[in-house]
């Protein structure tokens, strides 16, 4: 069987079908009881007619029988014996059909039998005003059925057209979005905050993502395959030249080599700070623990110290605080400032440390005496791969900034700046783990 794909006439159907069962299962109730109430008020009269013959005697008797001359009236038979000693107007010679006491019914009468010491009263109490209304009741109410079905169904295709408007508008743009291949925003079609209207909002929201997540990897393919172009075509020629090597001299051959390493070296540093800026930001807020200060601040020293021994690298004071951070993260955002800091130094320089705190925050300060930072160049300092107009020239992959406010973000931290001609100061705000010493 074949049902109805659409929901507006599923809906349209389901609410006629649930209005029609209503009334049909209404008017049975009724039927019902209105069935069971005019039976028992018709047997409840004919006990009264009994009661009023028995108690009435002569002419009052006579006169009571002789007032029933309609067929809707009682049919009464007084009879003594075999001989009928009184009958209604309305009622035959002799009443048909064996006389039993009680109370009986055919289709369309009660049949009420006494016996006293004198004569036996039978009382034929008729129905037919009662099914005729019985009748009428039931057209009526198929009458009102049919009414039923028919604004039950104009009332669901209404109802659902206003229900389901929503959902078609959303459809319409998502459809337009998938033929233009463009995110665009999910209109909101309801005026009240209901379910589709929170539907709406989250569309919109997942198209944003999207669209910001698609931007972003569009930048970032870009930007590589940018960034990739140079070592690659460094290993090409140098590969080329190598080719010839029964031409070339030995001094020639290790040249070529070592510029084939550092190129492939500046690939490998590349592809790695890539997946960590990636993973970063695709894995959200990181797990924090409680780490003290100090110790983080002292191996950051000695790994900077590691690239320019001519630098002096002064920590100033000595650092109780603790702080809240996720130790892998909170090292390589503190390497990538330092690196910075380390290579926009002049030879024999100095770079100073610090620890600031500031309410619930806890700032690592790093100074250097460079040339600081163009004006132009701040609003970009953590984008990937830019690189200011100190930037030429320099060793690096343009991604050690970024890198280390997306750590720092994943932390619920963040990174300040601020430079002039004579350096730049970069601080790190992490949480602060505990105001007391260690």
């Amino acid at each position: 069987m074949n049902f109805p794909r659409s929901l507006r006439t599923r809906f349209t159907i389901q609410t006629g079908g649930a209005i029609v069962s209503l009334v049909v299962v209404f008017a049975i109730i009724t039927i019902l009881a209105v069935s069971l109430h005019l039976y028992d008020a018709a047997a409840s009269d004919a006990y009264s007619v009994y009661s009023g013959l028995n108690q009435a005697h002569g002419e009052t008797l006579v006169a009571i029988v002789h007032e029933y001359t309609r067929s809707v009236d009682p049919h009464i038979w007084i009879i003594h014996g075999h001989r009928i000693l009184l009958h209604s107007p309305n009622a035959a010679t002799h009443p048909t059909g064996p006389l039993t006491t009680g109370l009986s019914r055919n289709p369309f009468s009660f049949r009420l039998v006494k016996h006293s010491t004198f004569a036996t009263y039978v009382v034929n109490w008729p129905l037919k005003p009662d099914l005729d209304l019985l009748g009428d009741l039931v057209l009526s109410m198929a009458i009102v059925g049919v009414a039923a079905a028919a604004g039950g169904v104009l009332l669901g295709r209404w109802t659902t057209h206003r229900v389901l408007e929503p959902v078609k508008t959303m459809t319409r743009d998502v459809e337009i979005m998938l033929s233009s291949n463009q995110f665009l925003p999910v209109d909101n079609p309801s005026r009240t905050n209901d379910e589709f209207s929170q539907l709406a909002r989250l569309l919109s929201e997942l198209v944003q993502t999207l669209e910001a997540r698609w931007q972003r990897d569009r930048t970032l393919l870009a930007d590589a395959a940018h960034q990739l172009r140079t070592p690659l075509e460094v290993i090409r020629g140098n590969l080329d030249i190598l080719r010839n090597w029964d031409t070339i001299d030995r001094t020639t051959e290790e040249e070529n080599l070592a510029a084939i390493d550092r190129a492939v070296s500046d690939m490998i540093a590349l592809v790695g700070d890539l997946l960590t800026l990636e993973h970063v930001r695709n894995e959200g807020m990181a797990q924090l623990d409680v780490h003290p200060l100090q110790t983080l601040l002292e191996d950051a020293c000695e790994d900077a110290k590691a690239l320019d021994s001519s630098l002096q690298i002064v920590l100033q004071g000595q650092p109780q605080e603790t702080v809240r951070v996720h130790e892998a993260f909170a090292r390589r955002a503190l390497w990538a400032v330092l690196e910075n800091a380390v290579k926009y130094s002049p030879k024999g320089g100095r770079i100073e440390i610090s620890v600031l705190t500031q309410g619930e925050l806890c700032g690592i300060s790093i100074r250097d005496y460079g040339p600081g930072i163009p004006a132009q160049d701040i609003p970009n300092i953590f984008t990937r791969f830019y690189r200011g107009q100190n930037g030429p020239g320099k060793s690096g992959t343009g991604l050690g900034l970024s890198i280390a406010e997306a750590l720092m973000r994943s932390q619920k931290g963040h990174i300040t700046v601020d430079t002039n001609n004579q350096g730049t100061t970069f601080t790190l705000w992490f949480l602060r783990g505990s105001s007391s010493s260690l």
